[in-house]
């Protein structure tokens, strides 16, 4: 599902980076001042890596001394890219199936942005919603475990206090269930 936006109108363009060589100590700062989740690590100039909240839970569970711990020896290397040309559900859809919440936005090589979740989120909400529910479902009918809305059924029409969304419908338990059973 194309949406005709871009990578590079919902980017955010003020990248805050860290060199592999830096503290964790130190990169834990720069996230900290920006209020990010996670930084680009860059060597050289070239994308290096990415560094995580997620890596940095495993540094404290480990019980390492963040300011004795270099970058490079957490930071994730796998190193996934997207280009600014490219539509945001390409976006959406490299970052559920690679279990990312960011993607460095690379032109003929170079770093000039990073996409993230949120980036997708502020240009609209069911923006997001869409182009996430498709990513979801591409490949067959996927089940949504959203439990607790209230209203009327999409399939029955009758009144609920707890309804489910499937695939963007809300309904209640007994078509869930006949839904399910065709899936």
């Amino acid at each position: 599902m194309e949406t005709g936006i871009k990578v590079q109108d919902v980017m955010g363009k003020g990248i805050v980076t860290a060199g592999p060589n830096d503290t964790v100590k130190k990169a834990c700062e720069a996230m900290a001042k920006h209020d990010l989740s996670g930084l680009t690590i860059v060597d050289k100039g070239k994308l290096a890596g990415m560094l995580t909240q997620g890596d940095l839970i495993k540094l404290i569970a480990d019980g390492k001394d963040a300011s004795r711990v270099r970058v490079k020896e957490i930071m994730g290397r796998k190193l996934l890219s997207i280009d600014p040309f490219a539509d945001i559900s390409k976006a959406a859809r490299m970052m559920v199936d690679n279990k990312v919440k960011r993607l460095p936005v690379l032109r003929n090589g170079k770093l000039i942005g990073v996409i993230t979740q949120t980036d997708i989120v502020r240009i609209s909400p069911s923006v997001y919603d869409l182009i996430f529910e498709k990513a979801h479902t591409e490949g067959g009918a996927v089940l949504e475990e959203a439990v607790g809305l209230s209203g009327e059924c999409e399939e029955c029409g009758n009144y609920f206090e707890s309804l489910r969304s499937v695939n963007g419908t809300l309904v209640c338990e007994e078509c869930y269930e006949e839904i399910e059973e065709q899936v």
